[in-house]
């Protein structure tokens, strides 16, 4: 098995990278990483995009292209701007393609639901209603908002049948 690269935003520089030797996941739905889709569905590896399904931009609204960090775009969503952020459209778009993978990381992407039950199982429903409604079908791939697992949270997709888990045994591509 490949180790598992973690990508937020992404760079044209990353393209240099021996991508191909690894998973590639990339967490929150970032625009940046659209935009440079042409050139990563090329790479022969798997990859997985991570999306909450409440920080989407809305199909009408223009997208930021500037490069922009994932912390700074959540500011910006919590501030009701989602131009940073895929739009679903996108979203099937990359689902269509060879080796391309759509998975779930959470509706809110909060660090509040991890530890309570009441609210991962609404945070869930939440999420599987988005997906399916968008998607028509629910991702069985998760990765953990911010990476925090806890057993608690993995037990509770565990019974909605979720398959694969990624958290904080990736590697940062920053670090490579």
């Amino acid at each position: 098995m490949k180790p598992v690269l973690m990508i937020h935003e992404f760079k044209e520089e990353f393209l240099d990278l021996p991508l191909e030797n690894y998973t590639l996941t990339f967490d929150d739905g970032l625009y940046t990483q659209y935009r440079f889709i042409g050139e990563l569905k090329k790479i022969k590896t798997n990859k997985f995009f991570f999306i909450s399904s409440n920080i989407i931009c809305p199909e009408t609204v223009n997208q930021d292209n500037s490069f922009i960090s994932c912390i700074d775009a959540h500011i910006n969503s919590l501030k009701g701007d989602y131009t940073n952020y895929m739009k679903w459209s996108q979203i099937r778009e990359i689902d269509s393609y060879d080796q391309c993978n759509i998975g779930c990381h959470s509706h809110l992407h909060s660090l509040k639901t991890a530890d309570c039950v009441e609210c991962i199982i609404l945070d869930n429903r939440y999420m599987f209603n988005t997906f399916n409604k968008e998607l028509n079908y629910i991702p069985k791939d998760f990765c953990f908002p911010y990476n925090y697992e806890t057993s608690l949270y993995r037990q509770i997709l565990e019974k909605k049948g979720f398959i694969n888990f990624f958290g904080k045994e990736r590697i940062d591509i920053n670090e490579i």
